[in-house]
């Protein structure tokens, strides 16, 4: 997977870096048709808001496009936080994929009436 993380203005520490990268790639056991995943982060300048720190998490491929973004007073806790909504959106998606390629099985009348006879 190519992992491709991008900042503002500021320089990304190799610490906050190396655990996107580890996370991230993490997440190919829920789809693995994922070829590109982009991290950008920001800050926010408004004094009142306290958490400053935002993460956003673009992962591509297989022609979909899934994206999560949050926020928190610390980057390192904000890309936690973007990767467990990216885990639950990509269990989602990896769910609706399945169940188009897997129709449920029709029932017929008979199969019906043994069950409720029992």
């Amino acid at each position: 997977m190519n992992v491709v993380i991008a900042n503002g203005r500021r320089i990304v520490p190799d610490e906050v870096r190396s655990l996107v990268e580890e996370k991230v790639g993490r997440l190919l056991r829920h789809c693995p048709g994922l070829e590109r995943a982009e991290v950008h982060f920001t800050e926010e300048h408004n004094p009142r808001i306290a958490d400053r720190e935002c993460c956003e998490v673009i992962m591509s491929g297989h022609g979909r496009v899934i994206r999560a973004h949050a926020s928190a007073p610390d980057p390192l806790v904000a890309v936690d936080l973007a990767v467990e909504k990216l885990e639950h959106r990509l269990e989602k998606t990896k769910g609706r994929i399945v169940g188009r390629s897997h129709p449920r099985r029709q029932v017929t009348r008979s199969e019906r009436a043994k069950v409720r006879t029992g």
